[in-house]
């Protein structure tokens, strides 16, 4: 059953590494400028970031991120700081990202 809050957008973002060292270190770089991002993502109208590591890729070093958002609008402003951080990136380790969007239809708190 839904809540009476309008639907939330999510997004879920798998980024899989050549390996665990360079997924480890990834994760050190982005400790290290999350405090910058934090505040200017929660201004855009991020509600919510959830991290994963993903353990039933046999093989592969992968994480798992879950993002939700107020609506469209605030999924746009956010893709402008994702791309700024995705240039800091960009010079560090190699990372495939495939991302996956939808509308929240149904949600139970159990």
């Amino acid at each position: 059953m839904m809540s009476n809050t309008k639907p939330a957008l999510i997004n879920y973002t798998l980024e899989t590494f050549a390996n665990e060292r360079d997924m480890h270190w990834h994760l050190s770089q982005w400790e290290k400028r999350k405090a910058e991002y934090y505040p200017k993502l929660k201004a855009a109208g991020l509600k919510k970031m959830t991290g994963t590591k993903v353990w039933n890729n046999k093989g592969e070093a992968a994480l798992g991120w879950i993002f939700e958002y107020e609506d469209a609008e605030s999924f746009k402003k956010c893709q402008e700081i994702f791309g700024a951080i995705a240039r800091e990136e960009a010079e560090e380790v190699p990372v495939i990202r495939q991302a996956f969007r939808g509308i929240v239809f149904d949600e139970e708190i159990l």
